[in-house]
Formats: structure tokens, C-alpha cells, sequence
């Protein structure tokens, strides 16, 4: 855990730093993910995950279109119990079986917000990277895959002010999705996202 959080302290540095460049205002996401994997990620871990946020940090280049970036962290969970595991064609062990995901997405954004008034509707893509950390256990062994992934997140979302203030709810719904590697699957999730969002 602490390995995860040296990488994603200088990213959120970075977040913070680009949304200052904004001439035209800018707009700050805190959210909490729930997760729902899907394909190959779903077959691994198919449990839900409660456990993921996100910030996202962006500045208007135009009235409605904005451009920055967003990290954040999601962990996948699921509890086999006691499983008999087949490792070779005449071997087989049995234990107490889990499993695991966390995935770090780490991309550049743009977001196209169709009005500015009470309610702000917006659409939204990420492109950059993923980071994913798979683990199967086998009591306290276990089987490692981890790899940087190339990524896209679409979204569409929307943001409800609190009254005349700048901030407010977000809410919005992500698929992520991150390129199979050479030695690792890939990794295909749904996200809904709730959270508070500042508007300056």
C-alpha cells in the first residue's frame, strides 16, 4: 500500500498544478468508485468492488470543453474459500483461495460540459495508463501478474451545484478499459461514480 500511495502523491501534485494553469475557470472531481468488472476481470474477481476513488482536476480551454487528468485507485475483492486448485496434469492443491485486483488508472482528460446552469451534463473520455496488480492466493502464497497498461475511460456524467455556491454533486458512469499486455489480460471494468465537485 504504501508503495501505491509514493505513486500517486506526485501525480496529484501534478493535478493541482495543471488546473492552476486554467484561464477560463476549471472544475475539481472527488469521487467514490464502485466498480463492477466485466470480461476476464469479472471471471478473476467477479464481487463488486466498494473500494476506489478518483480526483480529477481540469481546466475550461473554451466555454464548454475542458482538458486535464485524473488518478485514482480501485480494489477488486473476492473470497473463494476453501477451493481445490489444479496446478499441473497430476498435481493439485487445496487451500483457502482469494483474489484480488488493484488497478491505478492515471490519464490525461477532456470533458465537454453541454450547458452551465443549474445542471451541468458533460461527456467525457481518459487516455493513458493503467496500472494493474493481480494476485491469486492459495492460503498465504500466491500468483502475481502486474503490468502498465495502455487505457481509455469513456464517461458521461453530470454536476447539481448546492444553490448559488461553487460546489456540488458529481455523478457519473466510466467504462475502463486497459489493453491485454504480452503476459498479462486485460482489464475491463464499469465504474459509477459519486462524489463532491468544485466548479471556480
Amino acid at each position: 500500500m504504501k508503495n501505491y500511495k509514493k505513486l500517486l502523491t506526485p501525480v496529484f501534485i501534478f493535478l493541482f498544478s495543471l488546473s492552476s494553469f486554467a484561464q477560463g475557470g476549471g472544475v475539481w472531481n472527488f469521487d467514490w468508485n464502485i466498480g463492477f468488472g466485466t470480461g476476464e476481470t469479472s471471471d478473476f474477481t467477479p464481487s463488486p468492488s466498494l473500494r476506489g476513488f478518483s480526483i480529477n482536476g481540469a481546466g475550461f480551454v473554451t466555454d464548454n470543453l475542458t482538458v486535464g487528468g485524473i488518478a485514482g485507485w480501485n480494489i477488486f475483492y473476492h473470497n473463494n474459500g476453501f477451493t481445490e486448485l489444479q496446478i499441473s496434469n497430476t498435481a493439485t492443491v487445496y487451500g483457502y483461495n482469494r483474489t484480488n485486483i488493484n488497478t491505478i488508472p492515471i490519464m490525461l482528460t477532456t470533458h465537454y460540459y453541454f450547458s452551465q446552469t443549474k445542471m451541468m451534463p458533460y461527456a467525457g473520455l481518459g487516455v493513458g495508463t493503467m496500472y494493474a496488480d493481480q494476485r491469486n492466493y492459495m492460503g498465504i502464497y500466491y500468483v502475481q501478474n502486474k503490468a502498465w497498461h495502455f487505457a481509455l475511460a469513456p464517461e458521461v456524467g453530470i454536476i447539481i451545484p448546492f444553490g448559488e455556491g461553487n460546489t456540488g454533486v458529481n455523478a457519473n458512469v466510466k467504462y475502463n478499459w486497459a489493453a491485454k499486455t504480452k503476459d498479462t489480460p486485460s482489464i475491463t471494468y464499469f465504474t459509477i461514480n459519486i462524489g463532491l465537485s468544485y466548479v471556480f
